[in-house]
């Protein structure tokens, strides 16, 4: 453990024994039902974390979570918790009936081996009517079903979503504009939103990668226990010939209460320096039950190369067991255990792979997590 994830683990301890005297006072507004909402306050300090420690049977590469991540469990660590800790803050401050300002900082293990906090989203939100808003600033891309919670691990499910889908793609925001029109009845939600702008990401390599002309459509439907969710992007990479990147996404979630399911499919195509195309798609099931303060659960995902490059295809499989257990309204503890099943002469998402290490093959994984909001 390093002594940056050291002194996160000590935060995360603390946190949720001060959460319980705050959770009456409102969740993340992801995580809030409509009935439970109330009017905004004028300024509000909300927060979440996870300490989760991972291990990993394969001993020559690192099993992690995002491919931002240098190291993880396996190679480098029997037990490691840098795979899924982090400690979020967010500020939410409503200026006046039709303009707002979000700043959410986030610390979690990143391309440099630290937990330097690092501005998620900071943008201003003018409603120019009730239905149509527009938003100016560091934006969360609504790429997956799941985007806005991917990092608030209490508002899932599942230890984290699942890694052969949401490390697909690696531009999560864009510093730029959005415009988001919601209609609403009685019967459902329907919510479109459209973004421009543009992103730099540091590789593990240290490399800034530079995106521009982030461009994106996102739909999202929600009807009682029904959610469809569907987006296209694309973006000019500098790293790329032609540097043309595409990505699209389709999800579908049921939640009638005492049970639950889900799918989303996902795909990706890119260009290396080159000229050689890269297209990869993904897709996962997940379902479980409530049982009281007990939600066991069952997720079946792969990644599956499309196109043939020539190289080591990076594909893989994995099967998933877990339970959330919800000790407190605003903490959970998890266990999780994943099988994955990589594909021949593949290493799959396994990254800091050391020489010599036979591709293929199986790898466990084994998962502990408490996640809190505040």
């Amino acid at each position: 453990m390093t002594a940056h994830s050291a002194r996160l683990a000590a935060l995360a301890l603390l946190l949720p024994l001060a959460a319980s005297s705050r959770a009456e006072e409102g969740l993340l507004a992801s995580s809030a039902s409509p009935s439970m909402q109330v009017a905004p306050a004028a300024l509000a300090l909300n927060g979440f974390g996870t300490l989760g420690f991972a291990r990993s049977s394969e001993r020559g590469a690192d099993f992690v979570f995002d491919n931002l991540q240098p190291k993880g469990t396996g190679r480098s660590h029997e037990w490691s918790n840098d795979v899924d800790s982090r400690l979020g803050l967010q500020l939410t401050a409503n200026l006046n009936p039709n303009l707002s300002a979000v700043l959410q900082v986030v610390s979690e293990y990143r391309w440099d081996g630290t937990y330097t906090p690092m501005v998620n989203w900071a943008y201003l939100r003018y409603a120019l009517t009730p239905a149509l808003g527009l938003r100016v600033g560091r934006i969360a891309l609504d790429s997956f079903i799941a985007s806005d919670s991917r990092k608030i691990g209490y508002s899932n499910i599942t230890a984290r979503p699942p890694t052969e889908v949401y490390r697909l793609l690696v531009l999560r925001d864009s510093d730029g504009i959005d415009a988001t029109y919601r209609y609403s009845n009685r019967d459902f939600v329907n919510t479109v939103s459209v973004l421009y702008g543009k992103r730099t990401v540091t590789n593990t390599r240290s490399v800034n990668v530079h995106s521009t002309d982030v461009a994106g459509i996102f739909e999202r439907f929600e009807q009682g226990p029904l959610t469809v969710h569907a987006a296209y992007q694309q973006r000019r990479v500098d790293n790329q010939n032609p540097p043309l990147g595409k990505f699209m996404s389709l999800g579908v979630a049921w939640d009638p209460g005492p049970w639950f399911a889900s799918a989303e499919w996902v795909k990706a195509i890119n260009y290396n320096a080159s000229n050689l195309k890269i297209t990869r798609a993904a897709w996962y099931l997940n379902g479980g039950v409530r049982v009281g303060d007990f939600t066991p659960y069952l997720t079946l995902s792969e990644l599956r190369p499309i196109s043939d490059t020539g190289q080591a295809p990076v594909g893989q499989h994995t099967y998933a067991a877990g339970v959330r257990w919800d000790v407190h309204r605003n903490v959970d503890v998890k266990f999780q255990w994943d099988h994955i099943r990589l594909n021949d002469h593949s290493f799959g998402t396994l990254q800091n792979v050391a020489p010599g290490t036979r591709a293929g093959g199986k790898v466990n994984v084994v998962s502990v997590l408490t996640d809190f909001v505040f």
